[in-house]
């Protein structure tokens, strides 16, 4: 079992992104990502965590008001993902900050209120197949801060 509740695991790992997103060089790269090659600058993490919250929290909520085992998600190489962050990554630092905040606030608020019920829905990804709502926050949301706000500290 986890420690704590999603929405104090939610909130620690918003935590450690916005404290490496306030410290974070804006002139490194990241290490090539070993599934796409792709190499981030900060612009381009923060346009992705931006348009991730955003895409994940519709993704859950998809999920919650689906049929059982609800098919939702995406991969790394698809073409609307990549869209959205070269889209994001035209907005302004602060900008995608503000985006950034508001949108891990609604995810916050979201885990709180989330009933053990809907904890245990399932969805199936594409290449993970069937996930609880849960694993799926931990998953896109919780692990995925702590890999962005690693990288953010590796710039």
């Amino acid at each position: 079992m986890l420690e704590g509740t999603l929405d104090a695991r939610f909130h620690a790992a918003f935590a450690h992104f916005r404290e490496a997103m306030d410290t974070a060089q804006e002139d490194g790269l990241t290490e090539p990502d070993p599934e796409t090659g792709e190499q981030w600058d900060l612009v381009h993490i923060l346009a992705h965590v931006s348009e991730m919250l955003e895409y994940w929290l519709a993704e859950v909520l998809h999920v919650l008001a689906g049929e059982p085992e609800e098919p939702f998600g995406r991969l790394k190489r698809s073409p609307e993902r990549i869209a959205r962050i070269e889209q994001s990554a035209t907005l302004a630092v602060d900008e995608l900050r503000s985006e950034i905040n508001l949108r891990a606030e609604a995810t916050s608020d979201l885990c709180r209120l989330l009933s053990p019920e809907q904890l245990r829905k399932k969805g199936i990804h594409p290449k993970f197949g069937a996930m609880t709502v849960e694993e799926i926050v931990t998953e896109f949301g919780i692990d995925h801060l702590h890999e962005h706000a690693s990288q953010l500290e590796s710039l």
